[in-house]
Formats: C-alpha cells, sequence, structure tokens
C-alpha cells in the first residue's frame, strides 16, 4: 500500500468542517475519500449511520463500497453512498405530496420516455436532443421556444398522469421542495454529521444546491478538480468549486499535487495544454517518475492510414512488451471513431471491446425482462405496451401496423386487425405470438408473489433475441434430478449454505478451480480450495471428487447447482379458472355466445364448475351447428349474456382465466360480450397455446396435446368438457416446464463448466459431457465471460498441479479459436452473463410484495443511466474520451486530435470559447490515463473533408511535422 503524501494526510486528517480538495489526475482522490470515511469514524467518532457519500456514477459508488468494507468490515453497511441521484430519489419518496408527486411514484428510464415522446408526435431520430434540451432547461434554466415548452408541458403531463418522474425531475424536484420547504430541508439535514462528495466539479446549480440544503449541518468533504470538468452539457460548472468557497467560507483548498499515475513526460505536455485555460485554483502537479517513452504524434493522409499504422503498432508493443490487452486503450471523441476502428481491429484479429456506460438497458437480454415487468406492473399504460412491442417486433413491421390503423386506435387493437388482414403472412405470426405474451403477462403477474420465479419465468418464455444455449438443446441433456448424486449433492450443498458454513474443494489438478468458478458464479456464498492446512468445522462441507463416482464430477456438481437454482421454480398455475366458449359463428366481430362454461382449480384439481347455455340473439349457423351440436332450438329459452355475467364474473372472483388458443377468437368475443359490464376489465386471461408451442414440436391443438398426455377429452367441442381437458393438459405442461427449466438452469456457470470439464477431460466423454463442453465454449473463452481471468487469479494465489492459463486455453481449442469467439457477438456466448447480472438486480430489489420488488428493480434500471465503463482485462479498449474517468492504461492512443475533432469546427468558427477550453480540459483527462506510453494521431482529410487544423498540438509544443 502507498504511504499517503503530505497534502493526502493533511485532507483526510482535518478536523470537521467544510473542506474542498482539488485533486489532480493521478493524485489518489478515491483514496483520500474512503480514508476520509475511516478517519471520520475511528478517529473523529462519527457514526457511521450519520455519513452520506456521494459519487458521481453508480461504477464510482459500488468502487468505494468496496474500498470501504475492506477498511471497516461491516460498518461499511451503515454508510450511505450511492449518486446524488439516488439520494434525491430517496428524499422525494419520504415526501411526495410535498413534492407535488403521489406516493409510490415510479421513475420513467430513458427508453420510456423516448417512447412517450414519439406517442406524442416527436420524430424518432428527434427525441435524444429533445430530451437534452429539456434536461438543460429544467436544471438550468435555459429558455424553450412556445413550441418545444408546450410539449414539454404536455410530457410531464403524461409522466404525472402515470404517476412517474424521470431522470431529470428526480434533481429538479428535489431541489425546488428542498428550497421551497424549509422545514423538510432541516428534517434531511439533521440526518448527516459528514456528507462527502467526489467529482465535485461535475455538479450542475441545481444539485450543487441539493448538496448545499443537506449540508446545512455537516461536515461537507468534496473533492474535485475544475481541470477535469468535462460535462456541461449535462449542466455541469467547475464554478461550483469556486461558490463552494465562497459560501462554506474556506480559507484555501487543500491541492493534491502530486500525480501517481503519469510520468513526467506525459504530464509536462498535459499540463502545457490545459495552462492555457484560465484556472480557479493554484497548482503545480508533479510526477513521481520520468517513464520511458517521449509522447508521440502521428500524422497520417486519411482514416484508412491511420487505423492501418495503430494497427500494426499496437500488435507490435503488445508483443515486445507482453503487455495484456486490457492495458491498451483507443480514446476518440465521436462514436463513429470507434466503431470504424473496432472493426478494423477485429479483422486484424486483435481482441477489443467498443466500451459504453453499463446502462442496463444496453444488455438486449435485461432489457427484454424489464420491457416485459414494466407490462407486469401496468399493462393498461399503451406506452409501455409500445416500448414492449419495440423490442420484440421488427420496426418495420411496426410502422405499417401504424399505418393501416385507425387513428387512435391502441396498439393491440391494431396488430390483432392487421394480424388478421395479413392471415398466413410470416408478419401475421409475429403479431399474434406479441399478442399472446402481453395477455400472458397480465396473468403472470397474478400468478407469482416473488420476483426471482418470475423473472425466471420470463427468461423462459424466451423474450427477445437471445436464448439460453441449453434451452436450444434441451432434448439431448439430463434432467437433474435423474443425474445420479446429483440431487444428494445438492442437499449437502444447500445445507451447508444455510448453516453459514464453508464449502470447502478438493484439489484435483486445476479442476477445484475452475468448480470453485462454478459455485461461486452459482451463488453458494463461502467457498475455498483446500491449498494447505485448513480447519474444517462443524457446519462445513468438504467437495471431493469421489463424491460423484462414478461420473464426472464436475458435471455432477453442475447439475447439483441447477436443481439448487430450481428449487423455488413450479408450476404457478395450481389455481386459477380455467374457461371456454361455442358460439353462432366463427366471425370474431359479430358473433354470439351459445355456451360458457368454467372450472375452478385449486392445487391443480377441479374443485368446482360452472355451466351455460346462453341465447345468441342471432341464428347458429350450421357450420356452427356441425362443430358443437347446438341448434337455435336448444338455446331459445336459454338466458342472455346479460343474465349470466354477473353469475360468470363472481364464479371468476380475483382468478386467472386460463384458455387454450383464445387470444385469437375466444378472449375478444368474451371481452365485446362483457364490455361495460361491472367487472370486466379486471379480468387477466393466460393462454397456454404459446406454452405449449415452446415446449413440444408437434401439434399444440388441446385434441392432439390430450391424447399425448393421455388426458381424457370428453366431448370435444363442449364448453365444459374442453375446460376440464385444458386442466389436465395444463398440468403436463406445467411439469414439462419446470423440467425442461431445471434443465437449462445455472446457465450463468456455463463457461466455469467448461474449463472444469476441459480440465476434467477423460479419452472418451459421455455425449452429454461432450455436449456441455461445445456450449461452454463461447462463455468460457468469449469477449464476455471471465472464467479464465478468476482461474489465472485463483492459480496464482495457490497453483497446486493446475495447468497455466496458456496450456488451458490450448486445451479449449487454441487462442486462434478464443481470438475467432472473441471477434463475434455471440447471443449464446452474452446469456449468461446478462443472466448473471440479472440476478444480481433480483436481489437487489427483494421487498415484501411482488409489486414492491418491481418498482425496486424499475427504480433501479432508470437509476443505471450513469453506470460508468467497466474495463475488460483481456481486451483492447476502445472509449469515447467522456468515458475514461476512473480508467488507467499502460497504452494509451487518442485518435483525432485535429480541430474539426477536437475541439469541432463550429466552437472555433464561432469563437465559443468556453466549448474550446472544455475540449482542452477532455483532452488532458485523455492524456493522463496513460500510465507508461501515450500516442496522438491526426490526419489531413477525414471522412473525404479537411480535418482542420492542429491547434492543440501546437499549444502542446510538440509539433514540429508530420511523421508517417
Amino acid at each position: 500500500m502507498l504511504t499517503p503524501t503530505p497534502d493526502q494526510r493533511l485532507a483526510v486528517e482535518a478536523p470537521l468542517g467544510p473542506l474542498l480538495v482539488v485533486a489532480g489526475p493521478g493524485s489518489g482522490k478515491t483514496f483520500c475519500l474512503v480514508a476520509r470515511v475511516a478517519h471520520l469514524i475511528t478517529r473523529l467518532g462519527v457514526p457511521p449511520k450519520r455519513i452520506c457519500a456521494v459519487t458521481f456514477t453508480n461504477k464510482a459508488a459500488e468502487e468505494v463500497a468496496g474500498r470501504l468494507h475492506r477498511a471497516l468490515g461491516p460498518a461499511a453497511e451503515e454508510i450511505t453512498r450511492g449518486t446524488l441521484h439516488r439520494l434525491c430519489l430517496t428524499v422525494l419518496r419520504e415526501h411526495p405530496d410535498a413534492a407535488g408527486l403521489r406516493a409510490g411514484f415510479g421513475v420513467a428510464d430513458d427508453e420510456y420516455q423516448r417512447q412517450l415522446l414519439r406517442r406524442l408526435g416527436v420524430r424518432r431520430e428527434a427525441v435524444g436532443s429533445l430530451l437534452g434540451l429539456f434536461g438543460r432547461h429544467r436544471l438550468q434554466g435555459v429558455p424553450l421556444h412556445p413550441g418545444d415548452a408546450d410539449l414539454l408541458a404536455r410530457y410531464c403531463d403524461a409522466l404525472r398522469a402515470r404517476n412517474l418522474v424521470d431522470f431529470d425531475d428526480i434533481i429538479a424536484l428535489a431541489e425546488a421542495l428542498l428550497r421551497e420547504q424549509p422545514a423538510i430541508a432541516i428534517e434531511q439535514a439533521e440526518r448527516w454529521d459528514a456528507i462527502l462528495v467526489d467529482e465535485f466539479q461535475d455538479l450542475s446549480t441545481a444539485q450543487y444546491g441539493i448538496l448545499r440544503k443537506l449540508a446545512a449541518r455537516a461536515s461537507l468533504f468534496a473533492v474535485g478538480d475544475d481541470e477535469q470538468s468535462i460535462y456541461s452539457w449535462a449542466g455541469a460548472d467547475p464554478r461550483v468549486l469556486e461558490r463552494f468557497r465562497t459560501d462554506f467560507v474556506i480559507a484555501r483548498p487543500i491541492v493534491l499535487d502530486r500525480n501517481r499515475r503519469c510520468p513526467t513526460r506525459i504530464l509536462e505536455v498535459a499540463r502545457r495544454l490545459v495552462a492555457r485555460n484560465p484556472t480557479l485554483f493554484a497548482k503545480a502537479i508533479e510526477s513521481e517518475r520520468e517513464g520511458d517513452f517521449d509522447v508521440e504524434i502521428r500524422e497520417f493522409e486519411d482514416e484508412a492510414g491511420e487505423a492501418d499504422w495503430l494497427i500494426a503498432d499496437v500488435i507490435r508493443d503488445q508483443a515486445c512488451g507482453n503487455l495484456p490487452w486490457g492495458e491498451i486503450a483507443v480514446l476518440y471523441r465521436r462514436h463513429e471513431t470507434g466503431r470504424h476502428l473496432e472493426s478494423a481491429l477485429l479483422r486484424a484479429g486483435v481482441p477489443c471491446r467498443l466500451a459504453r456506460g453499463q446502462a442496463l438497458l444496453d444488455d438486449r437480454v435485461i432489457a427484454a425482462v424489464v420491457s416485459a415487468l414494466r407490462v407486469i406492473a401496468d399493462p393498461d399504460d399503451p406506452v409501455v405496451v409500445e416500448a414492449f412491442a419495440e423490442r420484440m417486433l421488427p420496426r418495420a413491421m411496426l410502422e405499417q401496423v401504424r399505418l393501416g390503423a385507425d387513428r387512435g386506435a391502441d396498439l393491440l387493437g391494431s396488430l390483432r386487425a392487421f394480424a388478421r388482414r395479413s392471415h398466413g403472412d410470416p408478419d401475421a405470426k409475429k403479431a399474434w405470438r406479441f399478442i399472446y405474451h402481453v395477455e400472458n403477462l397480465r396473468a403472470l403477474g397474478r400468478a407469482h408473489d416473488t420476483l426471482a420465479p418470475l423473472v425466471d419465468e420470463l427468461l423462459a418464455n424466451q423474450l427477445g433475441r437471445y436464448r439460453n444455449p441449453l434451452e436450444e438443446r434441451y432434448a439431448e441433456l439430463v434432467d437433474p434430478l435423474e443425474c445420479p448424486g446429483a440431487p444428494e449433492l445438492a442437499e449437502r450443498l444447500a445445507a451447508a449454505a444455510e448453516r453459514g458454513g464453508v464449502i470447502w474443494i478438493a484439489p484435483d489438478r486445476g479442476v477445484d478451480i475452475a468448480v470453485k468458478g462454478m459455485l461461486d458464479a452459482g451463488g453458494l456464498g463461502n467457498v475455498r480450495r483446500i491449498t494447505g492446512p485448513h480447519l474444517v468445522s462443524a457446519g462445513d462441507f468438504v467437495l471431493r471428487p469421489a463424491d460423484a463416482r462414478p461420473g464426472c464430477w464436475p458435471l455432477v456438481v453442475f447439475k447439483a447447482l441447477q436443481i439448487l437454482h430450481a428449487r423455488q421454480l413450479r408450476d404457478r398455475f395450481r389455481d386459477y379458472v380455467a374457461f371456454d366458449l361455442e358460439t353462432t359463428d366463427k366471425d370474431v366481430a359479430t358473433c354470439g355466445i351459445v355456451e360458457l362454461a368454467a372450472v375452478r382449480v385449486r392445487g391443480g384439481v377441479i374443485v368446482e364448475h360452472f355451466s351455460t347455455l346462453m341465447r345468441p340473439g342471432c341464428p347458429i349457423s350450421p357450420r356452427a351447428t356441425g362443430i358443437h351440436g347446438y341448434r337455435d332450438r336448444d338455446v331459445r329459452d336459454a338466458p342472455l349474456f346479460a343474465e349470466v355475467w354477473p353469475r360468470f364474473r363472481e364464479f371468476v372472483g380475483s382468478d386467472v382465466l386460463v384458455a387454450h388458443n383464445a387470444q385469437e377468437f375466444d378472449v375478444p368475443v368474451l371481452r365485446r360480450h362483457a364490455a361495460g359490464m361491472d367487472g370486466a376489465g379486471e379480468l387477466a386471461f393466460f393462454d397456454t397455446l404459446p406454452l405449449a408451442r415452446s415446449l413440444l414440436d408437434a401439434s399444440a391443438s388441446l385434441r392432439n396435446l390430450a391424447h399425448r398426455f393421455g388426458v381424457d377429452a370428453g366431448r370435444s367441442h363442449h364448453a365444459l368438457d374442453d375446460a376440464r381437458t385444458l386442466v389436465g393438459v395444463l398440468r403436463h405442461l406445467g411439469e414439462l416446464k419446470v423440467r425442461r427449466a431445471r434443465t437449462a438452469a445455472a446457465v450463468q456457470t456455463l463457461g466455469h463448466l467448461g474449463l472444469a470439464l476441459t480440465l476434467h477431460a477423460t479419452a472418451e466423454p459421455a455425449p452429454e459431457e461432450a455436449l456441455l463442453r461445445e456450449l461452454a465454449l463461447p462463455a468460457a473463452l468469449g469477449r464476455y465471460g471471465n472464467c479464465l481471468e478468476c482461474y489465472a487469479a485463483e492459480r496464482e494465489a495457490a497453483p497446486g498441479d493446475a495447468p497455466p492459463v496458456e496450456e488451458l486455453v490450448e486445451r479449449l481449442g487454441g487462442q486462434r479459436l478464443m481470438d475467432r469467439l472473441r471477434a463475434q457477438r455471440s447471443p449464446a456466448e452474452r446469456y449468461p452473463v446478462a443472466v448473471a447480472r440479472l440476478a444480481g438486480l433480483v436481489a437487489a430489489s427483494a421487498a415484501p410484495s411482488l409489486e414492491e420488488s418491481i418498482g425496486r428493480l424499475l427504480d433501479l434500471v432508470a437509476l443505471s443511466s450513469s453506470d460508468g465503463v467497466e474495463r475488460d482485462p483481456d481486451r483492447l479498449s476502445l472509449l469515447t474520451l467522456h468515458s475514461t474517468k476512473g480508467l488507467e492504461f499502460s497504452r494509451v492512443y487518442v485518435v483525432g486530435v485535429e480541430d474539426n475533432q477536437m475541439p469541432g469546427y463550429a466552437p472555433l468558427r464561432d469563437g465559443r470559447e468556453a466549448d474550446i477550453q472544455e475540449a482542452r480540459r477532455l483532452l488532458y483527462v485523455g492524456m493522463t490515463r496513460a500510465k507508461d506510453r501515450l500516442v496522438l494521431t491526426r490526419v489531413r482529410r477525414r471522412n473525404g473533408r479537411s480535418a482542420g487544423g492542429d491547434m492543440f498540438l501546437r499549444e502542446m509544443g510538440l509539433w514540429a511535422g508530420a511523421e508517417t
């Protein structure tokens, strides 16, 4: 651990009171913040629960939380930490009425906001810029044109009608609340003895106002750097540092001026650039080392020559320096530059990652599940349904549906009309499938009482583009309950975990490392390898290869994990009402109902039935009579639907109505007849046809399903008999669904299983072992997994007889295979990572009710837009300059240091000095990410046009001509 510098120690050990720490790049600001918290608790006696640490991104909050936990242990859990948005959301939730909101309000995420504006008539390509304009108006006071002001009012009204706020509302409403309600401001301020704020220079004026109110009675510790303020488009204003010094009457800030990251040669060049800007604070930032490389500047004719040179140089430098690819970064101003370079690097076989923010909705699997949860939470919100459709249906098809729809028609109604008009068209099938999904989601919410099994069921429904690779080959896999030794092992693992005991893993030539990775990824908790003398307590369990003999022990462990993950999976449709009806003809818009029947099911068993004939009000067609046998004379004296409805509605109660292949006919017919009647709008329907089609390849008609499962079908096309038949069919479908879900569970452990099976390889593996090893390859070697990194770290800690990573890669198929897999965007590879991420999200959303859990999860998603960027240790990073904060690399290439990129054509043409100064700061931030070597490139022509001059290169004093 590095020894604190005198200035760091001065900041950490300062007495209680307002303190401004100006921290240059690489000067250890996060170290200071964490050490200050520890000092407050251990030396100054501040209770942890009265400390609040505010970070700019969720990623930074997680990093601070991890460091605090290592420094303070369990006491760290009592410290409030997170982004300012999360803190303000808590304040608003405590005082919704005072903020002009209703209790239980939700947060509209970016996808919802965009969809809402599109419903208000905004063109898709204009939505992003308009949201940015709205934010600048609400948080910075930027004036709006009358038309935009009217649109903002309608947008906010639509949000409030759905009891929602958006990301900017959280800050704007909290600032107004604390400013206009002094009693609430005092109540909130009294909670804190100390507030610590990271990246203070990135605060907007509104955010500064909030913190000033919250810290009215607390010791405010602000860490920032005016020279690293690069978010003016989001309202950031580096002058808040000066305001803080004035408002809190601080004599002088503490300046951390020792850079422990960059060598002198890089720091001096970067300082020459930023010195052109006016400064708020005097700094004399110095480096602790000289370094081995001069700052390089390279000029090229165009971006093709730039890319060719960069790739060749990256490959040469990586090989000569024996560098991990993760120690190399290519930085740029605009996203299109990164996309162009990514394609070129991948073609050259360089493992790379186009790193973007880690917002949860950037993951398509999570986005599909979240969209479905939104429908479950509010199925009557048309914006929610349309956002779900945008995720699930082709855009061209949706536009076609909208063009053909009646003005003001809802999307589901328009899709039904489109599907009927387009009978036989593949798009019609997609439309019906979507309708079935939406209608069934209403029912799924009622069939579950906790979030985790609901999410599992949504994943099993194969929402969106991505698929579980285990489900894809389900028919070739063994049910874990039928795997010898797996059920017993599952019980022993579960017992140890529930007792809080340690699960020890006996050594086995590196297989133990991979098995530990499986158990860790499976959430088993306290798992350790036996690498020397160890003490086994009474509640511990020692896992040995012999526990699975004569089988393959990694496979048995995997099957046991699947059993554990599937413990909460069960057939959720045990209590419901199954119904069916017969009609006068097959015209959904005009037919009358002849017979309506239903059976109440409890615990999968029929306990009561409802059955009646009805006078339809129109003749029964001969064709209909030929199907169900009823004639006009049979129903002449029967009651009308209006007379039957109250009894039927009472029979159904709050149960889900289950039917088979009913969304195209039975459900709309029943809804048409019941329109306007009491309780009609409260019904939720679940159609079993999609479930049957997802589980079976054969015909999914009710009669054929009954024959397949040996269910007595009674008199076909008689409503009561068909309802009874459906109960028997659904019981078998439920059992099959649970079996299939169990066989496809624990997919997030698949990559580690691949390593374990490879290390345990036998001359003649069983068919399932060979198949699982094949399915695991993308997760084990691909661009998204971290299995090899986990293996390397465990082996380094205690190598034993485990082979090195290089040998393991060869056993898995070799470096060329790994490079090929990492150059692909394989859904099979992405899926396990998404499931693991979802599991953490679900765990963080635990609440007493399903409704609250869904609400918490949706809040987390909405707040995750500030999650920051993760670097990958095994892939070159492609990053925008704005996304580099908090990161560092041995080698940094900054691409496009030319006037039309940095600072940009318009700022130079219009003489916008503030924009030019911020561009200097942005380039300064990027350059100071480099620990060893820095390369700057420019071209004469980019995208076929002149790239402009070289102002920044000349300001740095290094530009004396081109070197190509």
